[in-house]
């Protein structure tokens, strides 16, 4: 492996080590593929996102707002001080978001199980859009860490497309913020990405072209490199038909317009092409025309590369159309001059959702657009032109780039060659912004970022093998469930079961205590750095998942046991479903042991840790097995997942409209009933009852000390303080057992209502 490889650099950096990442480069560097490569290969659980719904499609991703169920608008990490801001004018803040969040429990799944999270066309990327990415992660996932403890990649060249700020918003935002770019929010203001930049241009070859391009880039344009582009201005250049020019500009209106004039002067009937728009796909996320309009004569552009083994275009390849019937296109190329037929292309809009059988995060096809990846190209915008390669355009940028869009346009172009200016260059379009030069300046050298992995890796590593073999979190889940039971015999069919929940706590707390023991191992074998040291933490891990994951297992199996048992009385959805996430908790744990030894073998031995070694470690078929008899248990019609269509599950709620459970509890609480008393009436575990009313704490519309007492409140906060967290967890591990998990959860609300 070259010592000097980023992109090579770039890949440990996210599978060995928990550190940020912003990988950047300029146009033609390779970017997309290595967002290909890396899904295809990491052994983390991944969900890819883009600021666009279009970024979203092309990355093979979802948009931001859409996971995470964010506002369009302005967003405030705090309320702003009295007066700082017009009364009309609109934002978000940390407490209006969470109180529209409504995230079932697969969203809810991914973003817990989430390792790392891809952010493409991150140019586009505002920093207070981050920070609410952050604020719901966090929340979500219960973790007051850095983006809640979720890896972060950032994908993109800053010299390209910047962020849209209106001069309004930007009067509320400069408040918080040095600029509107990503790396300015706050949640990486003490944990900055680690800066790699692909440099190797594939792109180009004309290295007095490429230096060009990098000083335009690096702004450091010279006289010199003014002149050189003088050459090229040709204020009335009209090319001739078939020469295969696009035209760059500025605005959409000049674009549609220089096509439709260009269509129109063509003197052939016209063909129309409609797309078919299967299930979900926004008409915003549209990746090409719906109805698209051809003429024989017509100049046309690939928008995607050839899927098939010939490679015979490329996404921005120009062709003419040389024939056209009902169900036939053909276009010529140049360049070499070769006929194609085309086909269409599907467009996938996916949506992530979590495997039933292994709990890996997995992409989800809810709708398909299916189109001819072409369009209509005598002219473009800058904006669109993005990931594009021409032989020939001509550039008219006008007077109204922004920074850098000069160097956006230019680089599109495989050489100088077909370079051709239409009007002068503005002095205002050489330079670049100042706060994308300042950050650039993070950038270390290679061999830095060689040592900085080694140190990295070496504490991921150590992080990952005790968060792997520590039960305390699967302990706590337990002891929760063994005391959400009635004692009731004759209210409750689940109460019949207790005496075989409380052995399971007592079975896991003794293992529990041990993997405490081991934990204490790890920490020590870690201060020997031999070679010889880590072979002895290899066979100690070894060991202890040899010990520990036959006895997960075992549990495991005893809970799908239960189930079968359960499954002979009547009305038990709810404590099947129950059963069903502890089971699904013991498999996560006894996963999570047999990664963390894994990892650990490949890292001493230098080998490769994939996607695939994962796969190979889970025993899927034994596991599929139990879940099937799960799901074809009977008395559980709402417990599987049913493909119902969106309008007939519209009907069904507007046929049977549902009290919101929350509010009930809060109704009675509010009659003067004690929270016992109504998880007694309503037949309901005290911790679901508080977690209900917890929701009102953070609504402010009742008081946390009503609930549990000024007491309790008092310590719980401290204890939020002291450890500097909201996971739940480490907070009852502080706390001791005279706290329940209910008792936090409104600690927290409490917490969070305060804004502190």
């Amino acid at each position: 492996m070259s010592e000097t490889n980023p992109a090579q650099l770039a890949a440990q950096f996210i599978n060995y080590t928990s550190r940020h990442i912003f990988l950047t480069g300029k146009a033609g560097t390779g970017k997309t593929t290595f967002l290909r490569n890396l899904v295809e290969l990491t052994h983390k659980r991944a969900v890819i996102v883009a600021p666009t719904g279009i970024a979203a499609i092309n990355a093979a991703g979802v948009t931001i707002h859409s996971l995470f169920q964010l506002p369009f608008g302005t967003y405030l990490p705090k309320q702003p001080a009295a007066g700082a801001h017009p009364e009309s004018q609109h934002y978000n803040t940390p407490k209006s978001i969470v109180r529209h969040l409504q995230m079932n429990s697969t969203k809810r799944r991914i973003f817990t199980d989430l390792e790392l999270l891809i952010i493409d066309e991150v140019s586009m990327l505002r920093a207070d859009l981050l920070d609410a990415i952050d604020m719901v992660l966090r929340y979500i996932r219960k973790d007051n860490s850095n983006f809640g403890g979720v890896q972060l990649l950032f994908i993109g060249d800053l010299h390209q497309l910047p962020p849209v700020v209106k001069s309004e918003e930007w009067q509320l935002l400069g408040g918080f913020y040095q600029s509107p770019y990503f790396f300015d929010a706050l949640a990486l203001q003490q944990n900055p990405p680690i800066y790699i930049e692909l440099e190797k241009v594939y792109r180009q070859a004309d290295e007095v072209f490429i230096n060009l391009l990098n000083h335009l880039r690096n702004n450091a344009a010279t006289q010199q490199d003014v002149d050189l582009l003088r050459k090229y201005y040709k204020k009335d250049f009209k090319p001739a038909a078939g020469e295969g020019y696009i035209t760059l500009t500025t605005h959409n209106q000049r674009a549609d317009a220089l096509n439709r004039q260009s269509l129109e002067a063509l003197k052939e009937e016209s063909w129309f092409y409609k797309a078919e728009v299967e299930d979900e796909f926004p008409e915003s996320a549209y990746p090409a025309e719906h109805r698209l309009e051809l003429k024989k004569g017509a100049q046309v552009m690939f928008i995607k590369n050839d899927p098939g083994p010939d490679k015979r275009f490329f996404n921005g390849k120009i062709a003419t159309v040389v024939a056209l019937s009902k169900e036939t296109i053909e276009v010529e190329t140049q360049r070499p001059k070769e006929r194609i037929k085309l086909e269409k292309y599907t467009w996938k809009n996916i949506r992530y959702t979590t495997d039933k059988i292994t709990h890996e995060i997995k992409e989800e096809v809810i709708g398909k657009f299916i189109q001819y990846p072409i369009k209509l190209a005598w002219a473009i915008t800058v904006h669109k032109s993005q990931g594009l390669t021409f032989d020939k355009a001509i550039v008219d940028i006008g007077n109204a780039f922004a920074p850098g869009q000069i160097y956006v346009a230019l680089s599109r172009l495989r050489s100088l060659d077909g370079l051709v200016l239409t009007s002068e260059l503005p002095s205002a379009g050489i330079r670049q912004d100042p706060n994308v030069s300042l950050f650039s300046r993070n950038k270390k050298a290679a061999e830095i970022l060689q040592e900085q992995i080694k140190t990295e890796s070496d504490l991921f590593l150590q992080r990952y093998l005790l968060k792997c073999f520590d039960l305390s979190s699967l302990d706590n889940y337990v002891y929760e469930h063994v005391h959400s039971y009635t004692k009731d015999l004759n209210k409750s069919a689940k109460q019949k079961h207790v005496k075989w929940a409380q052995q399971l706590l007592k079975d896991l707390s003794e293992q529990k205590a041990n993997a405490n023991k081991f934990l204490v191992q790890i920490q020590r074998l870690y201060l020997d750095k031999s070679d010889q040291g880590l072979k002895t933490l290899l066979e100690r891990t070894i060991a202890a998942e040899q010990y520990f994951n036959p006895l997960l297992q075992k549990m495991s199996r005893s809970i799908f046991d239960r189930m079968e048992l359960v499954k002979q009385d009547k009305q038990v959805v709810a404590f099947l479903t129950e059963l069903l996430e502890m089971e699904s908790l013991f498999y996560e744990q006894f996963k999570n042991i047999r990664k963390a030894t894994a990892l650990l073998k490949a890292t001493i031995y230098g080998e490769e840790f994939t996607k695939k070694e994962v796969y190979a470690l889970l025993d899927e078929a034994s596991r599929e097995f139990e879940m099937k008899k799960v799901f074809a248990m009977p008395n559980t019609l709402d417990f599987t997942e049913k493909k119902t269509s969106s309008r007939k599950k519209k009907e069904v709620k507007e046929s049977t409209p549902k009290a919101d459970t929350k509010e009930l509890s809060l109704q009675l609480f509010q009659q003067g009933k004690t929270i016992s008393e109504i998880a007694q009436e309503r037949k309901m575990a005290v911790g679901t009852i508080e977690g209900h009313l917890a929701h009102y704490v953070a609504r402010e519309e009742i008081s946390a000390s009503d609930l549990i007492g000024s007491r309790k409140l008092d310590h719980i906060l401290a204890t939020i303080k002291e450890l500097k967290t909201l996971q739940m967890n480490p907070i009852r591990e502080k706390l001791g057992r005279e706290y329940s998990f209910g008792e936090i959860k409104i600690g927290i609300a409490a917490h969070l209502a305060e804004g502190n």
